[in-house]
């Protein structure tokens, strides 16, 4: 690079450079965030991306690109600082989470009547709620029937039991409670399906508007003065931990099931059947995003990288970097050649 073209090298990276000085990135800014609306006002979405190239976006960032380790152990970390801080025992649960929005969500629980009745029907109707209501009316009438009615009450020599010594009085209530538990048992597995069945009708039918307001309204007043602590102390960092693993692993599986493939690909063919045809600027204004709000974010967080690489020089150097590739080609000697000889020409 001969002389005279390092030298107007050095002024355009003198120009660039003060563009940046003083605050100046912030009009650099403004005046590209600009044109790219002003850009934006003449393109479709369809003219510039489609359906397919936005799934195979999601195919390689999100299905088939590693989770990386850094990221789970970072939340792991954080975690426990959340458990561990000193604000939980100044914050009620109240304070993040207010009334109006828990009535928001009793309201809408109230609202679904089918998915309440559904819930029931499906637990009251499981093999594990079966067996659990067996086992419990099977102890419960038994119980009963053997301390509280049926030996102290109608058995008239119980009594006398006692006397012939504790080993004729266990021989006699030994097969005396294994009769009496056969028999209950035998009764509850007859009838299961309508204790089922009047379990079910009972508790929907429990469960009306206004019970559930009651309720709601007593799980709220115990909920809300109560500070953070007193719930984050039933758990430790090590439980977070292993609850961030499982959902990390969920994810992993989840992400690689032909559900998720076939459901993101639907929705992203949804998303350009509705703005495939639009605007970008329209895309942008529905999704919340206007010009000054970009503008006013990029500059809030570029500013201090911005004054970083002023200050040692970094951004002065990439400049210069990116116009000598320019100032040093043959493209540029051939046209400073150009100029010189049409100069000694005149």
């Amino acid at each position: 690079m001969n002389e005279q073209i390092s030298s107007i090298l050095k002024t355009h990276v003198e120009y660039e450079l003060n563009r940046f000085k003083n605050g100046g990135y912030r009009q650099t800014i403004e005046e590209e965030v600009t044109a790219a609306f002003g850009w934006m006002e003449q393109i479709k979405l369809q003219d510039i991306v489609g359906p397919e190239q936005i799934s195979r976006l999601i195919q390689r960032n999100v299905i088939d690109n590693p989770v990386a380790g850094g990221i789970t152990e970072l939340a792991g970390e954080m975690s426990r600082k959340v458990l561990a801080s000193d604000k939980n025992n100044k914050t009620v649960f109240e304070d993040i989470f207010n009334r109006k929005q828990f009535d928001d969500i009793v309201d809408k629980v109230i609202s679904l009547k089918n998915v309440r009745a559904d819930l029931i029907r499906q637990l009251f109707y499981s093999p594990v709620y079966s067996r659990l209501i067996s086992n419990i009316l099977c102890n419960g009438i038994k119980e009963y029937l053997l301390v509280e009615n049926f030996v102290v009450h109608n058995i008239s020599r119980f009594f006398s039991l006692i006397y012939f010594g504790q080993t004729t009085f266990n021989t006699v209530m030994t097969p005396l409670e294994s009769y009496i538990e056969k028999q209950v048992k035998k009764y509850i597995d007859l009838n299961i399906d309508n204790i089922v069945s009047y379990s079910e009708k009972y508790l929907v039918k429990f469960l009306n508007e206004n019970q559930i307001l009651e309720i709601a309204d007593e799980i709220w007043k115990s909920l809300a003065p109560c500070p953070l602590t007193d719930y984050f102390k039933q758990i430790d960092g090590n439980d977070m931990e292993d609850f961030i693993i499982i959902g990390h692993e969920f994810w992993l599986h989840f992400r690689q099931t032909n559900y998720f493939k076939e459901i993101s690909e639907e929705l992203v063919y949804y998303f350009f059947e509705k703005y495939g045809d639009q605007r970008l600027d329209i895309i942008v204004e529905d999704l919340g995003v206007s010009k000054e709000l970009i503008i006013n974010e990029v500059v809030e967080i570029v500013s201090p990288g911005f004054e970083k690489a002023l200050e040692i020089g970094y951004l002065e150097d990439r400049i210069r970097a990116r116009l000598a590739s320019f100032y040093s080609s043959d493209l540029m000697q051939d046209h400073f050649d150009r100029i010189q000889q049409k100069q000694g020409r005149a």
